[in-house]
């Protein structure tokens, strides 16, 4: 199937909108009902094989089913030319990939406020017994409004079916599958509370909590590696956040939420997540990091924070054997027995032990103050890449203001010294300054600079940052490094700035593809443009960068037949095909058992006695294009004709 063409006789194929390894998504229109519609029909390539059309038929029967505002509506089933197709509501939006790679990362109230949505869509296909198995953004549509839309149960089965899961079969896309997919397991509702839980981390993040060098190697991080902390990415993100993120990437399914919708309440109620809800974090994560050939930003990973040990976890060592321990009062009889030398050694014993303590604890706060010293002197330590802290005085400065640079007065030998172990210094906003003043700004408080992926702005001019990361105005400590993302310009394409109208359609979709577009053709009437050469885009002004423009290709003087004179009185039909430019020659009668035997429902399409059932001529058909005065022959409706 291609293009302008109409299929079952009322729905019009207008221009691809989208497209997965089984099946292209076409902007559609029903010509009896006159709305507009998706049809999703399956490669030609797959559509004699008989597990494919199993599967197309699944999505089909699976989402048939479903009436629910989050997923989208099945209107009609059908086969043209031995492909199955699938007509479905038309969603006037982006994908949720797209969106995230052009808006994100997210807050966690604008999180919680999409996972509520796709949550109840997948919590009512449990309740009727179905898994998605293939939950990602690209298969979740946001239109205008806000309101999202799961799409593509291609892979949906029972949780009855027989065959639910052939061991060794990959099922889903990979960078969302479940460990228990991974490794070949029946795929459960907590499955899908996964992939949710990925794609929240995605929202949040930017970016996935996987990544590896081929699907093999991501399936298998999924099934072995501990997720890392979104806040591992964006310290902004609160601990209750990590929490219910990584409650959701728990390997064992039986520990994630017991639901999507419970998922996205308590992303919704993140702020109420008591600080004691959140886990320890993983042995593995702390080791995590992205593949440095994938992401520059994996240099400006931070390591977890160093804490010390609260003294109440010291653990005091059992006594040597043949002593005795008491663990309450002693006895009348053992007190009676015990003599004023065993009262001085367990007194002796305990001034000896808190004389341990507290001497550790002087070695370990005077190692914090000593260590920065060494670190000026030499002392074989690597000197970091830091540049001179600001010129102000701080708390660490000498008394007295005497202005001596911080690095000469640490050097110094001052007994009664107050510096804290560390300064800190509020983050600079570094918002449109080119990388080289950023580095100049963060240098002056003390601060490093990182330089993670450039990101598309409309805002920014290309080379200055865009984004930062900790915001402006966070309170970090002295030495912190702040990553900064530079701007790569505009996302959205000037399409009039390039000049499109009246060249060739060959020039203009290569001008285009250079500017990352994709690009699909539609060939409209034109008399006063020149066949072959573009009158118009759609979009016509501006379109970002991955997005579809279709282009449209004069085709001489030429007219579209409506497809909408189906179902028209006949004169009224013939007034308006001639108002086009065409010449309507005859007008024919036909009878219901004529109708009948071309496969037309007159109830269906709502065909009244008088009203246009087809039309014919040379080349003629509904949709297609024709030269200007071309005839066309009427075949209407006669109730009173008994035969053909």
């Amino acid at each position: 199937m291609m293009e302008q063409t109409v299929v079952n006789r009322r729905y019009r194929v207008d221009r691809p909108v989208g497209a997965g390894g089984m099946a292209v998504v076409y902007r559609g229109h029903d010509l009896l009902l006159g709305r507009d519609v998706a049809i999703k029909i399956l490669r030609p390539q797959f559509a004699a094989d008989p597990s494919f059309r199993a599967r197309f038929e699944r999505e089909a029967e699976a989402a048939a089913g479903f009436a629910h505002p989050n997923i989208v509506d099945i209107y009609d089933v059908g086969e043209e030319h031995a492909t199955p197709y699938i007509v479905m509501a038309f969603v006037d939006g982006l994908t949720l990939k797209a969106i995230i790679e052009r808006e994100g990362p997210f807050h966690p109230d604008d999180v919680a406020a999409l996972l509520l949505q796709v949550g109840a869509a997948l919590d009512y296909a449990h309740e009727r017994g179905y898994v998605h198995r293939d939950v990602k953004p690209q298969n979740v549509l946001v239109d205008a409004a806000g309101v999202a839309r799961v799409v593509d149960f291609g892979i949906a089965k029972g949780l009855a079916d027989a065959d639910l899961t052939e061991v060794g079969v990959g099922l889903g896309t990979v960078h969302y599958l479940s460990p228990e997919q991974a490794s070949g397991l029946m795929a459960t509702p907590a499955s899908d509370v996964y992939s949710v839980g990925v794609v929240a981390f995605e929202m949040l993040t930017g970016r996935l909590p996987f990544a590896g060098d081929s699907p093999i190697g991501v399936a298998l991080r999924h099934v072995h590696d501990a997720p890392p902390r979104p806040s591992s990415f964006d310290r902004s993100i609160p601990p209750a956040v990590d929490a219910i993120v990584l409650r959701a990437l728990d390997k064992n399914p039986t520990r994630r939420f017991p639901s999507a919708g419970a998922l996205a309440a308590g992303m919704a109620e993140w702020r109420d997540t008591p600080a004691g809800g959140v886990p320890e974090e993983p042995a593995a994560v702390a080791a995590f990091s992205p593949s440095l050939s994938r992401s520059r930003s994996a240099l400006t990973a931070k390591p977890a924070p160093t804490t010390a040990v609260p003294i109440a976890t010291l653990v005091v060592a059992p006594p040597p054997a043949g002593q005795v321990r008491s663990t309450g009062a002693p006895s009348t009889a053992r007190s009676a027995g015990r003599s004023t030398t065993g009262d001085d050694l367990g007194c002796a014993t305990w001034l000896v032990g808190a004389a341990i303590l507290i001497g550790l604890v002087g070695l370990i706060w005077f190692g914090f103050r000593l260590t920065p010293r060494l670190a000026d002197v030499g002392g074989g330590a690597v000197a970091p890449t830091m540049l001179a802290p600001p010129a102000t005085t701080t708390a660490g400065s000498a008394p007295g203001g005497s202005g001596e640079p911080p690095s000469a007065a640490r050097t110094g030998s001052r007994a009664n010294d107050s510096t804290p172990a560390s300064t800190l210094v509020t983050v600079p906003d570094l918002a449109e300054l080119p990388i080289e003043a950023a580095t100049d700004v963060l240098n002056g408080v003390g601060l490093r600079l990182a330089e993670a992926e450039p990101v598309f702005s409309d805002g920014v001019p290309a080379g200055a940052i865009a984004r930062q990361s900790p915001p402006p105005g966070a309170v970090v400590a002295q030495g912190e490094t702040v990553s900064v993302s530079p701007s790569q310009g505009s996302a959205r394409i000037d399409l009039a700035a390039l000049d499109l109208a009246g060249r060739p359609a060959d020039e203009a979709e290569a001008l285009l593809r250079r500017e990352g577009l994709e690009v699909t053709r539609e060939d409209v009437p034109a008399a006063d443009v020149p066949a072959g050469r573009l009158v118009a885009t759609d979009p016509p002004n501006r379109a970002a960068v991955g997005e579809t423009v279709t282009i449209r290709v004069s085709a001489g003087d030429v007219v579209r037949i409506p497809g909408a004179i189906q179902g028209q009185p006949v004169e009224q039909a013939a007034v308006q095909l001639e108002a086009l430019g065409l010449r309507v020659r005859e007008r024919f009668a036909v009878g219901q058992a004529t109708i009948d035997a071309s496969g037309l429902d007159l109830a269906t399409t709502r065909i009244v006695d008088g009203d246009v059932v087809g039309i014919q001529g040379e080349g003629v058909n509904f949709e297609a294009l024709v030269p200007t005065g071309t005839e066309v022959d009427l075949v209407y409706y006669d109730a009173g004709q008994e035969g053909p």
